[in-house]
């Protein structure tokens, strides 16, 4: 089971010596850089690091995550990078989820020029990444880390592995607009429910219309891939 929440972070940096240097300055000591670790001094935390050479493909791959939404401007920076930081540490909560996002504004703010979650497979630019804040409310979370997708016959949520908990699917006959509020409520219930509210998930219910779902095992990717969600995926059907 992959168990990381993987982050891709691009930046324009000389050599690493000069990102440590930088992120050492930069955090006042807090961050730092050693065994391929980074450590989060003030937190006591640590999250795995991976630090690669430029990579040809990967202004593309930035591309389809932002679905094209990036400015030229932020494009030119992701194609003209010189170094790739790949920040992983461990998912299955909102609160490890939220562990996540102080580090990656830390290295945005020391030369990364965009960021993409691997789990779901959406992009951000600095600015919109450090529009999410630590104390981030569960619907901020959901709208921030989830991407919508869809197939032939599907439209289908993406990362709620991060989470801990399955992904939902939605028949292609629903509305595209309406599909997409129905399953970002269900996703927010099936949250709450998980935190031990009292929304628990008897049945589903959005503006007078009742949704019948079920439990599918497995997703709709390749069980190698980084967004397979291995909770699998609630299939809702409007009756």
């Amino acid at each position: 089971m992959n168990d990381k929440l993987v982050l891709c972070i691009p930046g324009q940096w000389k050599d690493e010596d000069k990102l440590i240097r930088k992120l050492t300055r930069k955090s006042s000591g807090e961050y730092s850089l050693t065994g391929g670790l980074l450590l989060d001094t003030k937190r006591n935390r640590a999250f795995e690091i991976r630090i690669e050479e430029q990579d040809p493909k990967l202004a593309e791959a930035f591309y389809l995550s932002s679905k094209g939404d990036f400015s030229d401007k932020t494009m030119q920076k992701v194609e003209k990078h010189t170094m790739v930081i790949y920040l992983s540490g461990y998912m299955g909560s909102a609160e490890a989820v939220q562990r996540m996002i102080a580090p990656v504004q830390m290295l945005l703010a020391c030369g990364g020029v965009a960021v993409k979650i691997e789990n779901c497979d959406k992009a951000f630019t600095p600015e919109e990444w450090n529009m999410i804040g630590e104390e981030a409310r569960l619907d901020q979370l959901l709208n921030t880390m989830i991407s919508y997708m869809q197939d032939e016959h599907y439209f289908y949520s993406c990362g709620m592995q991060m989470f801990g908990l399955p992904d939902v699917a939605l028949s292609k006959e629903t509305d595209p607009d309406a599909s997409l509020q129905v399953m970002s409520q269900f996703l927010y219930l099936m949250m709450n429910a998980s935190e031990g509210t009292k929304d628990k998930l008897n049945e589903f219910k959005l503006y007078g219309t009742t949704y019948q779902y079920h439990h599918q095992e497995g997703f709709f990717q390749e069980e190698s891939s980084s967004i397979n969600n291995p909770y699998g995926i609630y299939v809702l059907t409007q009756i």
